[in-house]
């Protein structure tokens, strides 16, 4: 029987329920001992088209579930698919792996020319490792295009506390272009910040005064007017900016002032 006949036999046997996906693994990493560039062939061409009554998830999760290293280019290609949801998948999957050779290729990822790719990479980074978060939040401080900043900004706001613990702690940075573009992804994602997270966005912009950096100022004031009534007490702050030397930042305090007394 050829590699593609005992796949397929095997793959057709999990969807069954006569075959778990863990007892597949066990012939995924027999094969690959035996012919690893046939399996991981096989396995590609099957992942590209399932055999009938098969679906291309439960390849990818059992390929996974494998935690074979033979296997990791197979799940980098899937991470590239132009549809989002293999990507998706395979960018979970990868993170599965729990191997600093998983988190490089997600980690390289953040870079990529696909939207799509950018996300499901930074998401999975933030969910998948410990340090995730922090790891996801250099990419925002170091990378030199708004629009790559920006993806990897929106995954951290859509992470939960942790991630907005991140941007918060890149409007403290000091890195204006970093502090803007956290800005943005933290007024998306302000339904989830607490009043106890105020004060730190109010130190973030305290310490935009100081340097006279009329940029981060209006952007901080724009995260403030979105928290609305969550930023109640703090109106002497914006209060301090209504008469900025600079237009734009005495019109965004007036705006903000609005939108917290709303």
């Amino acid at each position: 029987m050829s590699i593609k006949e005992k796949l397929t036999n095997m793959f057709s046997k999990v969807m069954a329920g006569t075959v778990t996906r863990e007892e597949g693994t066990m012939l995924l990493n027999h094969l690959a001992k035996e012919d690893p560039a046939g399996t991981v062939s096989e396995l590609s061409a099957l992942i590209e088209t399932p055999p009938p009554g098969v679906f291309q998830k439960t390849i990818l999760h059992t390929v996974a579930l494998a935690r074979n290293k033979a296997f990791l280019g197979i799940m980098v290609s899937c991470l590239e698919d132009k549809d989002e949801e293999v990507s998706s998948l395979a960018a979970q999957e990868l993170a599965r792996f729990k191997s600093a050779d998983a988190r490089e290729v997600l980690t390289e990822h953040l870079d990529s020319e696909a939207y799509h790719v950018r996300k499901v990479s930074a998401a999975a980074i933030v969910e998948g490792f410990p340090d995730g978060a922090d790891a996801v939040k250099d990419h925002v401080l170091r990378h030199s295009e708004p629009l790559y900043r920006l993806t990897s900004a929106q995954a951290l706001a859509g992470s939960g506390k942790k991630g907005l613990e991140a941007l918060l702690s890149v409007m403290s940075s000091g890195n204006q272009e970093a502090m803007m573009t956290a800005a943005e992804a933290l007024i998306d994602g302000s339904g989830g910040l607490e009043q106890a997270d105020v004060q730190k966005i109010i130190d973030a912009l305290m310490n935009a005064g100081d340097r006279k950096d009329s940029g981060s100022i209006v952007e901080i004031l724009k995260v403030v007017a979105a928290l609305k009534g969550k930023a109640s007490g703090f109106e002497g702050f914006v209060l301090a900016f209504a008469d900025y030397p600079s237009e734009p930042v005495r019109q965004e305090a007036q705006n903000t002032l609005r939108m917290i007394r709303a």
